[in-house]
């Protein structure tokens, strides 16, 4: 019963975070300054919260959780864009919160979290897999800053509208196309080593927030 209630809220999350952005895009499309876009974009950020904090005892992740929907209210109410401005708070805790995670696994002595993820499916690793798997690291890190510094650039320089679309509809395809761009690339660069299917690759992913990025090898 426990195990059917735990995949049941990780599916509702999952659902949250992929269907969450681009329903927050219409109602402010819609409704710019309505009430359900500020909801549904306060569900986010306190997601994001909870599982960002996962390592924290569970009074502060409530915390963490509560301060996260707080902000989302206040910039709502109190900022001339309303709901518009609080979307990039979601989209900010996200990738900085994986943007940490990927950069602290690469410092020296510890094990890159794709390094971690590949050994994890596969068992031990050759070397080469082990380098490549720490560039790929790098990559992910590159990425998950250019997701940041180009919202910021949007949000100064583009119109909201543009903006919004930016981190609300773009976001995902690109994570996607990031994950087949780099699939494709070692399906060919190492054909040599059994192939992994692109379902276990995704699986992989979806455990990021369980990488103990903090255990030195």
């Amino acid at each position: 019963m426990i195990a059917l209630a735990t995949r049941v809220a990780g599916a509702l999350a999952a659902l949250v975070l992929v269907a969450g952005p681009p329903a927050a895009h219409l109602a402010l499309l819609m409704w710019r300054g309505s009430a359900i876009a500020t909801i549904l974009i306060a569900i986010q950020a306190v997601l994001i919260a909870w599982i960002a904090s996962s390592p924290l005892r569970r009074g502060f992740r409530v915390g963490a959780c509560a301060i996260a929907a707080l902000v989302i209210l206040v910039l709502s109410r109190f900022t001339g864009g309303g709901p518009l401005v609080a979307s990039a708070v979601p989209h900010a805790m996200a990738y900085l919160t994986l943007l940490v995670v990927f950069a602290v696994s690469l410092r020296p002595g510890g094990e890159a979290v794709v390094t971690i993820l590949a050994r994890k499916a596969r068992g031990a690793l050759p070397g080469e897999i082990v380098r490549y798997t720490r560039r790929v690291t790098w990559a992910w890190c590159w990425f998950f800053a250019a997701q940041l510094i180009g919202s910021t650039l949007l949000l100064l320089c583009a119109p909201l509208d543009a903006w919004s679309l930016f981190v609300n509809l773009c976001n995902l395809p690109l994570v996607g196309a990031m994950l087949c761009a780099e699939y494709i690339y070692r399906q060919w660069r190492y054909a040599a080593h059994p192939a992994e299917r692109m379902a276990d690759m995704v699986r992989n992913f979806r455990q990021i927030r369980a990488v103990p990025v903090n255990d030195d090898r």
